[in-house]
């Protein structure tokens, strides 16, 4: 469906309307939460001189993991949410940068759906500032899901070897490891695509402007 039949009138361009609509606002509504809760993560991180994060771990249920009619016959946690305190200047630092890098990832796909949906619903979506936007949105995606990654793998290292015995060596409680999620690495070279596309979709709208 084109832009055009967005605005039309019939059952179906109302529908498609509404949920451009939804999407829109569903958007707006995960952009403000995420703005928030970065924020109010950041601030309480910075007044309480602590960090949450996820560490990885193996460690064995616990024998009421099975106190119904069913029998566990195997299992382990490979992972454990945790909040730190009594972290080095350095490690402290790298950790709260990796926030709010992944937290910057987050605002600029939120926003770039929401100016698209706005686009389409005002039948513009080759305006050449919306495909600025979502290149941009899609470098800051891109490089906020690498520093993130990055970032947050570092620190989860730093922070298990603080929390373990230092005489355990690589055999402590928390093991020095930590996964990557490409997730919003992805996301961003998939937004630098749609700008790419949309420069495009711009530059063919001005070459064709007055022959139809």
């Amino acid at each position: 469906m084109t832009t055009n039949e967005l605005r039309a009138p019939g059952r179906v361009a109302t529908l498609s309307r509404a949920i451009v609509w939804a999407i829109f606002g569903i958007a707006v509504l995960v952009l403000g939460g995420t703005l928030a809760l970065s924020i109010w993560g950041i601030v309480e991180s910075l007044g309480s001189g602590t960090v949450a994060l996820t560490l990885s771990t193996a460690q064995s249920l616990p024998a009421e993991a099975d106190q119904g009619s069913a029998a566990l016959l195997s299992g382990e946690f490979d992972s454990a949410s945790v909040v730190v305190g009594g972290l080095d200047a350095g490690t402290f630092a790298i950790a709260l940068v990796s926030k709010i890098a992944l937290a910057l990832t987050q605002l600029a796909i939120a926003a770039s759906v929401a100016l698209l949906s706005w686009s389409l619903v005002k039948a513009r979506p080759f305006r050449r500032s919306l495909s600025v936007t979502v290149t941009l949105s899609g470098a800051i995606v891109l490089i906020g899901g690498i520093l993130a990654a990055g970032l947050g793998v570092l620190a989860s290292w730093m922070v298990a070897d603080q929390l373990n015995d230092p005489d355990a060596g690589l055999d402590g409680f928390w093991p020095i490891l930590a996964g990557v999620d490409p997730t919003f690495i992805a996301i961003g070279v998939a937004l630098l695509l749609a700008g790419l596309a949309f420069e495009y979709g711009n530059k063919l709208q001005r070459d064709t402007e007055g022959l139809v």
